[in-house]
């Protein structure tokens, strides 16, 4: 089902289940994708995934093996309230949310050509803000960075063998 144009100016949203196996629900939670608002719904921080969302089902579902880093942020120049601030890598072979287009100020085109978007997740009762940080981090810790766990397994195995050399 194609998202509304008045909803959102890109495809961004589409039809969510709620998830199962949450370690953390935040419900009234405001969103903001690449700089656009787009409403509020529940956040779902979940052992698979963080999904956000609305009240009609639409919303955004982001792998944890995509998701680069995420923060508290407090800074009022960059958001109204507190946040959780996340950078995320967009992959067009996956599902994952692309960004709005049409933006205006150039920023959008920069996030565009480097694959990453900036989300950032506010909830209605800002002590919230460090639940969900935390709830984000342990499920990160259920999804380790494949990469770098091979690049470490070489390096080790490479500082073995050329270690005990003959000669």
């Amino acid at each position: 089902m194609p998202v509304p144009v008045s909803l959102m100016s890109s495809q961004m949203l589409s039809p969510q289940v709620t998830p199962t196996n949450c370690i953390h629900t935040e419900p009234q939670c405001t969103a903001q994708y690449a700089g656009s608002d787009i409403g509020t719904g529940s956040l779902y921080v979940a052992e698979t995934a963080i999904s956000w969302v609305r009240e009609d089902s639409m919303g955004f579902s982001l792998n944890y093996k995509q998701l680069i880093a995420h923060a508290i942020s407090k800074d009022v120049s960059a958001y109204p309230r507190p946040c959780v601030y996340m950078l995320y890598e967009t992959d067009k072979r996956q599902t994952a949310p692309s960004p709005p287009m049409g933006d205006e100020d150039g920023d959008e085109e920069e996030e565009e050509d480097s694959g990453n978007v900036e989300i950032r997740i506010a909830p209605h009762s800002e002590t919230s803000v460090g639940k969900i940080y935390e709830s984000i981090s342990d499920g990160q810790l259920l999804h380790p960075d494949d990469d770098n766990s091979e690049e470490e397994g070489e390096e080790e195995e490479e500082g073995y063998m050329g270690g005990g050399g003959l000669g």
